[in-house]
């Protein structure tokens, strides 16, 4: 992809052509990540379990899978975008599969409820019970760091279209210096958590 503009916007055309790429990957990650979540919970008791337990964290699932799901698209947008041009960062690799793990587990950690009583787990099963919602803000809160990571290099290379677009509009602002920031604040409100979830369960 070598069609940017003398200001290092990527061009309209490249961009729409990008994008289709990156709904795709994003869709895919979804996908897969629910597909994930569900066969593990059907796994450990059945089907209508999975989608009963859906249905009853919808808030927090959604939130999980949407923001998964923009991770991969953004990725496979920059590393296309950035193919050939040597910006894509080894470390932008890792953050991503760092995040996309943590979301995982997030998502399915506390499933493992089901079927560690059977492996003589039992203390473990009680744990993950108590801090459910503890993993699921670690997942979202890992989520919301991600993207802050993968706009902020869009936005410091320029990867993005000169006209208006949601990709645009989202690195308007800042977004590169403010990955410090979001990672003291998702540190302090994960903290601040699981005080609450320990003083809770004592």
């Amino acid at each position: 992809m070598s069609d940017v503009s003398s200001a290092g916007r990527i061009g309209w055309a490249v961009h729409d052509e990008l994008r289709k790429h990156a709904l795709a990957w994003g869709f895919g990650g979804g996908t897969a990540l629910l597909i994930v979540y569900v066969s593990v919970l059907a796994f450990a008791n059945s089907l209508e379990h999975a989608i009963a337990d859906f249905e009853r964290l919808w808030y927090w699932m959604t939130p999980l899978v949407l923001g998964f799901a923009a991770q991969v698209g953004l990725f496979a947008y920059w590393r296309e975008a950035t193919r050939g041009k040597h910006l894509a960062h080894a470390h932008g690799v890792v953050a991503s599969g760092g995040t996309t793990t943590v979301s995982m587990v997030a998502c399915c950690a506390h499933h493992l409820t089901d079927v560690l009583p059977l492996i003589g787990l039992a203390g473990a099963s009680l744990f993950l019970v108590q801090y459910q919602t503890t993993f699921l803000l670690l997942g979202l809160l890992s989520n919301v760091i991600g993207l802050v990571y993968v706009l902020g290099m869009l936005r410091r290379h320029g990867l993005f279209p000169e006209r208006q677009s949601l990709l645009s509009l989202s690195v308007g602002w800042p977004v590169d210096r403010a990955l410090l920031p979001v990672i003291l604040v998702s540190a302090a409100v994960f903290v601040v958590a699981v005080i609450v979830a320990v003083t809770q369960q004592s």
